[in-house]
């Protein structure tokens, strides 16, 4: 396991690239990227977006149903701006991902603004998420094989290229 922190992610992934950049010969063996974005406030709901064979948000769903935790997993991600973490920089390093948030509507949620302060975020709700996030984890890197293959569906890379514009898309 390794814990990565990646500053200036609003000004172009600026952490993200050097990451990849300076570690580029370890990203063979890395199994997964998860990403957390605005866990902890008390609004809006839990997702799970999947950038990674269906079946690992069926698993999501399925833990999240068997342990009592509110998450909707979704696949594929694109349609949610998601992009902090190197998000999809480690799509494009073949690497699949994973990015669990806490989204609400923009006339509710002031996210990534000056009005984005500890005021909305809950200890409580803090808790119960990481707690669900420590036991996927957990699970996950403790399977005897590794649940997800370490591959993109094509899909979700044709999704990925149009939504950042690399290629039109598709009528």
């Amino acid at each position: 396991l390794r814990f990565v922190f990646c500053g200036s992610e609003e000004r172009g992934l600026l952490g993200s690239k050097a990451y990849v950049r300076d570690h580029e010969s370890e990203l063979e063996k890395a199994a997964l990227n998860i990403n957390l974005d605005m866990i902890g406030t008390y609004l809006g709901k839990f997702i799970a977006c999947v950038s990674a064979e269906d079946k690992l948000a069926h698993y999501i769903s399925y833990m999240a149903a068997e342990v009592g935790f509110p998450v909707e997993a979704k696949s594929p991600i694109i349609g949610i701006r998601i992009e902090v973490s190197g998000y999809f920089l480690r799509i494009d390093s073949g690497i699949p991902a994973l990015s669990f948030a806490r989204i609400a509507s923009s006339n509710v949620a002031p996210i990534h603004c000056r009005y984005d302060l500890m005021e909305v975020m809950s200890m409580e709700q803090l808790q119960k998420d990481i707690d669900f996030l420590a036991k996927f984890t957990e699970r996950f890197a403790n399977a005897v094989v590794c649940p997800v293959s370490r591959e993109i569906p094509e899909k979700i890379k044709t999704e990925l290229d149009e939504y950042l514009f690399r290629k039109r898309k598709e009528q």
